[in-house]
């Protein structure tokens, strides 16, 4: 039932979608600035994909709402059904977040060298610490489905 409490709630579709726009924002800068060099095209295709991957975990949420804003009880399988698809979505927002601060990393290599290696190490350190976080919290998840 924690599945269709999410999906009410819409935080995941929030999310996904703020972030989509800023993804596809920052792309939009980078092809405005005209800059031909390796590391605007990666980043470019970074923010690109990140947007995509956040649509697609927009997208799931959303269309998820609106089938089950009217159903009050589900049974078993439509349930594990649901968490199967939420799963994609889930999965695709997660590696959408990591791109996303890896992008940013990437972004700074545009200024300068100084600049790429201080926003890498700060890339890095935030990257760190989501997967520092995400394990602690699927560890919290095991918990709780365990009681």
């Amino acid at each position: 039932m924690n599945e269709i409490l999410e999906l009410q709630t819409n935080q995941v579709s929030f999310i996904s979608g703020l972030m989509a726009g800023f993804s596809l924002s920052i792309a939009a800068q980078i092809l405005r600035s005209h800059r031909k060099s390796i590391y605007s095209t990666i980043t470019l295709l970074m923010f690109t994909l990140t947007s995509l991957l956040f649509v697609v975990a927009l997208y799931i949420d959303v269309r998820l709402s609106i089938e089950v804003a009217t159903i009050t009880t589900f049974s078993a399988p439509v349930l594990e059904q649901i968490s199967q698809v939420r799963a994609i979505g889930t999965t695709s927002a997660s590696i959408a977040l990591f791109l996303f601060i890896i992008a940013i990393g990437m972004l700074t290599w545009l200024q300068g060298k100084i600049a790429g290696i201080c926003g890498t190490l700060l890339a890095f350190v935030a990257l760190l610490l989501v997967i520092i976080a995400k394990y602690k919290i699927d560890a919290i998840a095991l918990l709780l489905h365990q009681q």
